[in-house]
């Protein structure tokens, strides 16, 4: 109930972005895409324009060389020039509009998105509750402002060139073909021109919107966010206690080692541990340092050379070395055996 009345004011965090993105939510935009390949499908037109009118012309001439021959021999080699032509055309647009579409939607949504849930069927999409809210939207206020302002730009440039264009259109049939194709031309470059600019530059102001908007609809409350830092970073109590536990390890680590022992136990053959007790600091003898029977000579001579008092009791020596680890207090089946050295050594 909390988080329908908190307003959103917080950015999307990275993690739902990146779960966005999963989902195939990322900002797109459609007119940049739309003016891309109204360019680039253009520039290819105008390449292949040359070579197609060539083919044209030649399948205009064979139709009439051929017209009087059966139509049963005529009709397959007249068809077979034509699909050639056709294809010719229009295989390297449709390479080109694919080529171009991909592109410009990865550059746009900054990656490659694949994702099947925009198509999964959900109730909400045919909710009329839903349905009322998409119309009133803000992107959608925005899409209908930007389809007025394309509108109104596309006009003014009909009008603008057809103007300045009529007259010569209108005067182009007395001078023949190649006047009028010229002043066909002539027309439809500055149309098309136009037409490009205005795709592309409402494109681009398209794809900020479009960014803006999806920042937007992204925003979380407060609460919101500390519930997914809580996901990511764990609970503030369980973390606390962790680190509590890694500095009471690191304070352990500072009171262990062969210096700290009051007492070594075992021999030269088998097991080394060293224990510590101090009245007042350990309320039971520690295990501060062990060794495996191939050090053990080695740590035995160290203490020796320190002034360590040594207990040569193998078997419990071994005992508490398989049940221990330095840090560990005597385990209980042991305490008393090497509660009575201590007393041996007057360390009690």
């Amino acid at each position: 109930m909390a988080d329908t009345s908190e307003e959103k004011s917080q950015p999307a965090t990275d993690k739902k972005l990146k779960d966005a993105r999963k989902k195939g939510q990322v900002a797109k935009s459609q007119d940049l895409v739309s003016g891309m390949v109204i360019l680039f499908c253009t520039l290819c037109i105008s390449i292949l324009a040359p070579r197609a009118k060539a083919q044209v012309t030649a399948l205009l001439d064979l139709t009439a060389q051929i017209y009087t021959e059966p139509f049963a021999t005529v009709w397959p080699r007249v068809l077979d020039h034509a699909e050639q032509l056709v294809i010719s055309i229009t295989l390297p647009v449709m390479a080109v509009t694919t080529g171009v579409v991909i592109l410009t939607n990865i550059i746009t949504m900054r990656g490659f998105v694949f994702s099947v849930d925009p198509i999964k069927p959900e109730f909400k999409r045919i909710n009329p509750a839903e349905g009322m809210k998409k119309i009133f939207a803000l992107r959608n206020l925005v899409e209908f402002i930007k389809g007025l302002i394309k509108v109104h730009v596309l006009a003014i440039a009909f009008y603008v060139v057809g103007k300045h264009a009529l007259q010569a259109l209108m005067e182009s049939s007395r001078c023949g073909a190649e006047c009028m194709e010229s002043t066909f031309f002539l027309v439809l470059k500055p149309l098309v021109f136009t037409v490009l600019c205005a795709f592309i530059l409402v494109g681009g102001v398209d794809v900020m919107m479009q960014r803006w908007l999806f920042g937007r609809d992204m925003k979380m409350t407060r609460s919101e966010t500390k519930r997914e830092r809580k996901d990511i970073d764990g609970d503030p109590l369980i973390k606390s206690e962790r680190r509590r536990q890694r500095n009471e390890m690191q304070a352990l680590a500072t009171k262990l080692g062969l210096g700290r022992a009051s007492m070594m136990i075992g021999t030269t053959d088998g097991w080394v541990v060293g224990v510590r007790y101090v009245r007042g600091e350990t309320p039971v003898p520690v295990i501060v340092c062990r060794a495996a029977p191939e050090e053990a000579l080695l740590m035995l001579q160290e203490a020796y050379d320190l002034g360590i008092p040594h207990a040569p009791d193998k078997p419990l020596a071994s005992e508490i070395a398989r049940k221990t680890v330095p840090g560990d207090p005597v385990p209980d089946a042991s305490f008393q055996a090497v509660a009575d050295w201590l007393v041996a050594a007057r360390l009690i």
